[in-house]
């Protein structure tokens, strides 16, 4: 199961996602490590939209099992397809980069949590197709980076339905 709170007391390692942030970060004391923001094509979402024949209204599904979904529409079911699935990318962040802000205390060797982990790691697969990014992570410091603790597949989460 994916982890979303650091256990055992970590230090929390906080992500700064534009300019002014890592400024501010430099301002009191912290080293930002600078990364580009990278979307991976491993991570993927899926959307359909249908209407309602009968109202005209339209919806949007996410699930294969949707009410109203045909692979192939005909004048039988209540719905029609508009757009039939289609794969996206599911994230947005407000600049292309973004930095950790490692603490002048930091001792190599130390575990830590990232609270926003950067990387496009996948962190959960659901068996309809969707990936999701890993949120966060614990992280070892090695004197230069943060080195992501997560091990695939053994820390992913999968679900089915």
């Amino acid at each position: 199961m994916e982890m979303t709170q650091p256990k055992d007391n970590l230090r929390v390692i906080k992500t700064a996602r534009n300019i002014e942030q890592i400024n501010e970060a430099v301002e009191n004391g912290f080293t930002p490590i600078i990364k580009p923001v990278i979307p991976s094509p491993e991570i993927r979402s899926k959307f359909a939209i249908i209407r309602e024949k009968a109202t005209g209204k339209v919806e949007l599904i996410s699930d294969y099992r949707s009410k109203g979904y045909q692979i192939i529409p005909t004048d039988e079911y209540a719905y029609e397809t508009l757009i039939p699935f289609t794969q996206y990318y599911p994230y947005h962040f407000e600049s292309p980069f973004a930095a950790y802000l490692i603490p002048k205390d930091i001792q190599v060797g130390e575990i830590v949590w990232l609270e926003d982990v950067i990387e496009d790691i996948v962190g959960s697969r659901w068996n309809q197709g969707d990936t999701y990014r890993l949120k966060s992570s614990e992280a070892v410091w090695n004197g230069n980076e943060l080195a992501i603790s997560f091990q695939l597949p053994m820390n992913q989460s999968s679900f089915v339905g």
